[in-house]
């Protein structure tokens, strides 16, 4: 019985070594798988792009810059945001001053680079309407003018002046006085006689 015993240990104490040897390498080989995955997800971290490292990627908003002179309170150059409007302009020159003509100057109109918006003052734009007048005196604006007008025209009677009036109304007027050669009838022979007599409005 003694002796079964003693063959017991003695395989206990043989194969012991073994398993610890195997448990120990187990323990290094799981050990190197760590430290292998913990390199790389170092590697991997650093990889991975640095918050704001695209900020350079994103186009940098357009800009134009506009003169605005005349009756304003501001008079400059400014700069504002592509696509902006005139009134975008006035508000940063502070409005117009008390002797604008605020109505001389579309202020829904688009704001583009390089351009110069003079406001008037009241006295220069009655000065300017009233030259404009005399200039067109004697003219005859074929947009509004009856067929009786328009035969008062070199060149133009009855029949032309109704395709005159015809195409104006199909067409929504004339957008300048050179547009009349599209009428009917009249080539560039009679506009010759017609261009210092007539115009648009």
């Amino acid at each position: 019985m003694l002796l079964k015993k003693n063959k017991i240990i003695g395989m206990v104490c043989a194969v012991l070594p073994v398993v610890l040897l195997l448990a120990c390498g187990t323990v290094r080989e799981t050990s190197g798988i760590v430290t292998l995955l913990g390199e790389q997800e170092s590697a991997s971290a650093s990889a991975l792009p640095v918050a704001g490292s695209y900020a350079g990627w994103e186009e940098e908003e357009q800009t134009v810059f506009v003169h605005i002179c005349g009756e304003v309170v501001y008079p400059g150059v400014y700069e504002v945001p592509a696509g902006s409007r005139l009134f975008d302009v006035l508000a940063l020159a502070g409005g117009f001053t008390e002797e604008a003509a605020v109505d001389s100057v579309n202020m829904a109109g688009q704001a583009l680079d390089g351009m110069q918006v003079v406001v008037p003052s009241l006295t220069a734009a009655e000065k300017a309407a009233e030259e404009k007048a005399q200039e067109r005196s004697g003219l005859v604006n074929i947009n509004t003018a009856t067929e009786a007008e328009l035969c008062t025209l070199a060149g133009i009677g009855p029949s032309r002046a109704a395709a005159i009036i015809a195409y104006r109304e199909a067409h929504g007027g004339f957008s300048s006085i050179e547009e009349i050669m599209q009428v009917d009838g009249i080539k560039s022979a009679t506009y010759e006689k017609l261009k210092n007599k007539i115009y648009v409005e």
